[in-house]
């Protein structure tokens, strides 16, 4: 027995020192695995940490949000955004909506570290199942993680980014805190339909804030990040309602709402809608409010800078301004009659397959598309897209005559074949129901009787003809309204503003004015008679004519200007000479430079209606410059003012930086001991650092203030007795000029009241004749008559501001003498004191001015060109420059 004790013994120690051998061994070789494994993790992080992404990007967010523009009575304009996200602070979104998140995303987002292990091994073990299907492995990011992937990686299915993004959450969970975390993601994920966070989500699939959404509604949401496309409530309803569900099974298991609101919740049909964010109607103004800020700051600060915009506009009167232009366009164009249907297919079935795919016209709202089914004599069937029946009678096509070559019409319409075939596609408007009434009805064969009973149309074209409307303050410059051209979808090309056309006789109130503030008055006399004026070496005379083809002879300036008298006019550049008239015309910015040729007096050169009715404005402002705007105010996103447009009543003020202090002056803070108007402070307004100044930059007044309210009265007299009297409808005190250009081919007017400015111009887009007596006068005045009309429906009849220091006189209108009360052509006249008519001031030697045939009346040639700055006594000759640019063939402004 101790034999085999002893045997025992030793087995049992060799065991014991074996096990310990390899116990040490099993340490050593756990130690060193344990090393080379820390190693290889150490290696692996210093080699993938050696090029992450800087996360401090993400540390200092700042969202993509775009530029929101306001008008002027608050309402939100437009938006220019690259991607369209209204910011929510954390605190004002609901817990809801971030559990609702949360149960969809990341359970444990208030537990881990950035980085969750659980649910990669649950991920891990799901993805064996899915390789051996050969689906896309599962993810089992964290939010963190998907702010990480999002900022600073890419989407790629790999390790090396798996652990990249790792190490980027646990860096960004060391420097940001999970509030502001969730912060970030909640407002910058996408949603699909162009919704990025969840406030514009919220608008774009159910048209609420994110404090109204309910239970399903939050679900819903929460379970589009992870695929927006897959859960399209429209194309995938089923796909959607199962994730919102589970959505919903997950915030009930974390307690976060009940089991029984949960199942209630999940009862609910999706109810949402997907829409694209449209904020009104784009239009000429927010587009050129558009092209200002991306030429002041950029596109980068327009689309993602988070600006904030004021500007001028009226909603009211875009409103009426484009009902005024539309119906002016449609009343040119119904004169020169129909350029034939929109499509001529080739049966009845063939044009109502095709108007399934039409469009109706967006400029008018209450026009349709239709395709013409039938014609008889009585008139054309019609159906509509929406498979009603409709009827255009005869009479509604009598003014659909064939337009020929140079807007001249066709013969008449007698038939309704004249115009339409069945198979035509037509633009038309309704017009209402027309009934057949007792015997009449009794009497008439059944089928007439459903004829004259459908819903009555007026067949419609739109017009091929264009041009733009402004309206503006003429006390600010701020623009009011703008009209570019007939239609924004179809043409973003803004004639108001970038069509550089001849205004025709609408400049002649600035080469009388010129007149005006030096020896001439209202009722000085000027010959209306045939001149010639040479243009230079080698280039015939230039020979105005007036629009009627006759002259009256003697005439007075006032006389002249209301029946727009090109042969006074170009008699009176002759004799103040071009460079003074080229200072008033650049002054007032109706051009840069102004050319020194004598058909720039009629209104040869070009411009853009906008300056044109800028000028006009600064002549109803009592002659002091404006300068005209759209934009009032910009606020980059912490809200400081970064631009400003000048002051009210404050020509000379502009927005500079710095402390506010001083007294209050109405609203406005005035620094203690500053001089007027050196500079203005908005009171409680924070300003950048570097506001973009606005300083003026003309002198003022442009004009005196007594030949303001001359060639003001005078254009009054336009209005009253010449050629613009369409606009005397109005009813309220009105000045204006017409303005035609050479053979028709432009038609302006352009005028205020003495609150309101406002300016129309029709033309092609590839300037052609608008037809033989198509003048400003019958084309753009109604234009601005309705808008005026419908503007000024409810404002006082104010006259225009007297002027300071005149002497006013009752004076004949025609002949400028003094004249008693009662006198039908009596008119208030102003005049400087000692020149007013029976004070034996003579004025200009106008008596002495020869005929046109005079030798003497032709102006000698000259080598030497004049310059702009020249000041020339009234009444000198000026010789024309030698080497003109171009030779002037046209007659300038006609009317």
């Amino acid at each position: 027995m101790s034999r085999l004790y002893q045997r025992g013994v030793v087995v049992l120690t060799g065991v014991t020192r074996f096990l310990r051998g390899l116990a040490r061994l099993i340490f050593v070789m756990a130690v060193l695995g344990a090393i080379l494994v820390g190693g290889g993790i150490a290696l692996a992080v210093a080699h993938f940490s050696e090029d992450l992404p800087d996360h401090q990007q993400l540390l200092s967010y700042q969202p993509a949000t775009g530029t929101k523009v306001y008008a002027g009575d608050g309402s939100l304009l437009a938006e220019f955004a690259a991607e369209n996200r209204t910011i929510v602070p954390l605190k004002q979104i609901p817990p809801l909506v971030v559990h609702a998140f949360l149960a969809a995303e990341d359970r444990d987002f208030y537990s881990h570290n950035g980085v969750n292990p659980m649910s990669i091994l649950r991920a891990a073990l799901a993805d064996v199942m899915r390789y051996g299907r050969g689906q896309r492995p599962l993810g089992a990011s964290t939010i963190t993680q998907q702010l990480v992937r999002h900022f600073l990686l890419s989407n790629e299915v790999s390790v090396a980014r798996k652990i990249k993004e790792a190490l980027l959450a646990y860096r960004i969970e060391s420097q940001l805190s999970k509030d502001r975390i969730l912060e970030i993601y909640l407002n910058e994920i996408y949603f699909g339909a162009g919704a990025y966070g969840v406030e514009a989500a919220a608008q774009t699939y159910f048209t609420k804030h994110i404090g109204e959404l309910d239970i399903a509604q939050v679900a819903f949401l929460a379970a589009l990040p992870k695929a927006p496309n897959n859960y399209n409530p429209v194309r995938h309803p089923d796909a959607a309602k199962a994730r919102r569900d589970w959505v919903i099974d997950g915030m009930a298991d974390e307690g976060w709402v009940t089991a029984a609101d949960a199942q209630n919740a999940k009862s609910e049909p999706l109810g949402a809608t997907p829409r694209t964010q449209e904020v009104g109607q784009p239009g000429y103004f927010a587009e050129e409010v558009r092209r200002e800020l991306v030429d002041r700051f950029g596109e980068k600060a327009v689309y993602e800078g988070g600006l904030t915009v004021r500007t001028s506009y009226v909603p009211t009167y875009q409103a009426i301004a484009e009902r005024a232009f539309h119906a002016g366009l449609v009343e040119y164009d119904r004169r020169h009659g129909w350029r034939g249907p929109l499509q001529r297919l080739q049966n009845v079935a063939a044009a109502e397959t095709a108007l399934r795919t039409m469009t109706d016209p967006t400029a008018m709202p209450d026009w349709r598309v239709a395709a013409v089914t039938g014609v008889d004599s009585g008139g054309a069937t019609i159906a509509l897209k929406s498979g009603a029946a409709g009827r255009i009678p005869l009479n509604e096509m009598s003014w659909a005559r064939k337009t020929l070559p140079d807007q001249r019409l066709g013969a008449g319409v007698y038939r309704p074949q004249d115009v339409l075939n069945p198979g035509d596609l037509v633009y038309v408007e309704p017009l209402g129901a027309a009934a057949p009434a007792g015997a009449a009805a009794a009497n008439a064969p059944k089928a007439a009787v459903q004829r004259s009973a459908a819903l009555l149309y007026g067949l419609r074209q739109v017009p091929d003809i264009s041009g733009g409307f402004v309206v503006m303050d003429p006390k600010t410059g701020r623009t009011f309204a703008l009209v570019g051209g007939w239609d924004f979808h179809d043409s973003q090309f803004d004639r108001a503003v970038q069509a550089r056309r001849q205004p025709g006789s609408s400049i002649k109130p600035f080469v009388y004015v010129t007149a005006l503030q030096g020896d001439y008055t209202p009722s000085s006399v000027i010959q209306d008679a045939p001149i010639s004026l040479p243009q230079g070496p080698g280039l015939p005379d230039w020979s105005p004519a007036n629009y009627e083809g006759n002259y009256v002879g003697s005439t007075t300036l006032r006389q002249a200007l209301v029946h727009s008298r090109n042969l006074a006019t170009a008699r009176l550049a002759s004799l103040i000479g071009l460079p003074a008239i080229a200072k008033t015309v650049q002054d007032f910015g109706i051009m840069d430079k102004m050319p020194l040729y004598y058909s720039m007096a009629l209104g040869a050169g070009d411009t853009t209606l906008y300056r044109m009715t800028a000028a006009y404005s600064m002549l109803d402002n009592g002659g002091h410059w404006l300068l005209p705007s759209i934009i009032d105010l910009v606020q980059d996103r912490d809200g400081r003012i970064v631009y400003q447009k000048g002051l009210a009543n404050c020509p000379a003020c502009y927005v500079v930086a710095g402390p506010r202090t001083g007294a209050d002056t109405g609203g406005l803070y005035k620094p203690a001991g500053a001089a007027e108007p050196s500079m203005i402070w908005l009171k409680g307004a924070s300003y950048a650092n570097n506001p973009i100044y606005f300083k003026p930059a003309k002198t003022d007044p442009l004009v005196d203030g007594i030949a303001d309210h001359q060639i003001v009265s005078m254009m009054e007299g336009v209005v009253q007795q010449g050629t613009g009297i369409k606009v005397a409808a109005v009813g309220k005190p009105i000045a204006g000029k017409t303005g035609t250009s050479s053979e028709w081919f432009d038609a302006w007017f352009v005028g205020f009241s003495p609150d309101l400015a406002a300016g129309a111009y029709v033309g092609f887009d590839t300037p052609r004749t608008l037809g033989d007596g198509e003048t400003g006068g019958n084309v753009a005045a109604p234009i601005f008559r309705d808008f005026m009309s419908a503007a000024l429906k409810d404002a006082p009849a104010l006259p225009f501001p007297d002027a300071p220091g005149a002497t006013m006189v009752l004076v004949n209108s025609i002949t400028g003498q003094r004249t008693a009360a009662g006198d039908p052509q009596a008119v208030l006249e102003a005049f400087r004191p000692g020149t007013e008519p029976g004070s034996g001031y003579s004025g200009p030697q106008m008596a002495a001015m020869p005929d046109a045939g005079d030798p003497d009346t032709q102006l000698p040639a000259s080598g030497g060109v004049i310059s702009a700055n020249a000041r020339l006594p009234i009444g000198t000759v000026v010789p024309p420059p030698s080497a003109p640019r171009r030779p002037l063939t046209g007659t300038g402004g006609l009317y």
